[in-house]
């Protein structure tokens, strides 16, 4: 058995040894790359600051910059970190590229890691990571992010699809219009002037407060458990039709009643025919204009 301990401790040293280091080797990427003017970027990343701009350029410009300071021991076994980028069928797939093997950090360590974009305005963009922050301004077509615990600041988006699918996270956009989808469970949407025609949202324990005018004949649904909606409606009317256990509801003088029980509410706002389904149970809803 001692002879078996100390052969296992020789190896371990000797791993230690040949492993152990104070910084990562540090990636860079800046290149350009072909896309079609109709196609769509494919982004996968984790951990990442990620900014994407939308400009007049009819390429892809990306810069990807990845390092870990470890301030003490490592023992790691496989490849490094690198992206893989591919244009496949005219669109941008760019990814992290798979890393076998096993890594193991002792001590202090401090990762930077960022990733910056330029894509056409024309190009859509299609979305996953997870615990990532994201600027995304002046895109001018569909967006679809698929992310867990990610901050999202979204500027001058002039498409007319946005898709969220979120756990934990944060949205804020400074404008939308067109088609707004939203999955999430415990987060954050805050929308400070959009012409949205449709909104659908499933969501849990979240915040909402979203300022659109409504459309005429537009649908918007909002199917929540215990999260808040605060809702500012900046032009148009339609029904509000409301189902919840606690009556939790608040309106402003621009209302009309039609009818209010201890289950279900309807109101009626002048200037229009859209048609808004909310269905909560300890949420609270805040209805006015603006």
């Amino acid at each position: 058995m001692d002879i078996f301990k100390s052969a296992v401790l020789s190896i371990l040293i000797f791993v230690i040894g040949i492993s152990a280091q104070g910084q990562d080797s540090e990636y860079n990427l800046d290149e350009t790359y072909q896309i079609d003017q109709d196609g769509t970027v494919y982004l996968k990343s984790n951990d990442a600051e990620v900014t994407i701009r939308g400009s007049e350029r009819s390429d892809v410009h990306l810069v990807v910059y990845h390092n870990v300071d470890v301030d003490g021991w490592e023992l790691k076994s496989g490849e490094e970190f690198k992206m893989d980028v591919e244009n496949r069928n005219g669109d941008l797939h760019i990814k992290e590229a798979d890393r076998d093997g096993s890594r193991l950090l002792f001590g202090n360590v401090q990762k930077e890691y960022r990733i910056r974009v330029e894509v056409p305005r024309s190009v859509a963009l299609n979305i996953q990571g997870d615990d990532d922050d994201y600027e995304i301004s002046d895109i001018g077509s569909a967006l679809r992010l698929d992310a867990d615990d990610a901050e999202v600041e979204l500027n001058g988006a002039t498409g007319e699809s946005f898709e969220f699918d979120m756990d934990d996270g944060s949205i804020r956009m400074d404008q939308g219009q067109g088609e707004l989808k939203l999955n999430m469970d415990d987060g954050e949407l805050n929308v400070r002037k959009a012409d949205f025609s449709e909104i659908d949202t499933d969501v849990d324990d979240a915040e909402l407060e979203i300022t659109t005018s409504l459309a005429n004949d537009g649908y918007y649904l909002f199917d929540m458990d215990d999260g808040d909606l605060e809702m500012n409606i900046a032009g148009g009317g339609g029904e509000f039709d409301i189902n919840h256990d606690d009556n939790n509801v608040n309106i402003d003088s621009n209302f009309e009643v039609v009818s209010e029980d201890e289950e279900r509410s309807v109101y009626r706002l002048p200037g229009g025919n859209a048609k808004i389904e909310i269905d909560t149970d300890d949420g609270d809803i805040s209805l006015r204009t603006i």
